[in-house]
């Protein structure tokens, strides 16, 4: 079987800082892995590069079995990326977001419906996402990365301030996504050990340990 994710000795070098070094890691369909450690272990470097936005210093990076850096416009359809960073534009209500980014890939807004409701938003579809609190702006930008329905979902530091509901409504959600790949980097073990089946532990740029939990 084709690997969704395979990254063998890749490292990343920031001037003089080595952010990872001669990584290898492979992820499979229906995978939902959390790579995990303390700031600086390299966890958002890595799915910035697995999410073909950074290229490494060296090694091979293969998504969907191709090249990541040879076929990055075509992988990066198929993806779909939550970081720190919001997405989406303040002015905008969530429904014009989601209507922006669904023609973006050319599908229907329709496709989000059902997370809208599962992750309770429904009553803010209509309120301009710079009047929304962190968590709820958190859940519609998930809503946003997942409009084109992507084979590949990275959320990085998904827990990161949010509040317990929150947390439990995502895990709820990503728990059904057998179909598909999810890779989240996060400080909590406990929230990623409810979520993932997997973790990746990153200490200084390297995996010191991969274990089923």
């Amino acid at each position: 079987m084709t690997a969704v994710v395979e990254v063998v000795e890749v490292s990343k070098k920031y001037g003089y800082l080595w952010a990872l070094k001669s990584l290898t890691v492979r992820i499979d369909k229906g995978e939902l892995v959390a790579f995990l450690g303390p700031n600086g272990a390299g966890k958002t470097t890595l799915m910035r590069i697995v999410a073909t936005q950074v290229r490494p210093s060296s090694g091979t990076v293969k998504i969907f079995g191709q090249d990541a850096f040879k076929h990055g416009e075509q992988i990066r359809k198929r993806i779909g990326f939550v970081t720190h960073e919001s997405f989406l534009y303040d002015e905008l209500t969530i429904e014009e977001n989601l209507l922006f980014y669904a023609r973006l890939f050319s599908v229907s807004h329709e496709n989000s419906h059902d997370i809208v409701k599962f992750l309770d938003l429904k009553r803010w579809y209509k309120v301009p996402v710079k009047r929304l609190s962190y968590g709820l702006r958190k859940r519609a930008d998930i809503v946003r990365a997942l409009v084109h329905s992507p084979d590949l979902i990275l959320l990085d530091e998904l827990f990161a301030g949010l509040d317990e509901e929150t947390c439990n409504l995502l895990v709820g959600y990503f728990k059904g996504q057998h179909a598909r790949a999810v890779l989240v980097s996060s400080h909590s073990i406990e929230w990623a050990k409810k979520l993932c089946e997997r973790g990746v532990f990153l200490n200084k740029g390297e995996i010191v340990q991969d274990t089923q939990f």
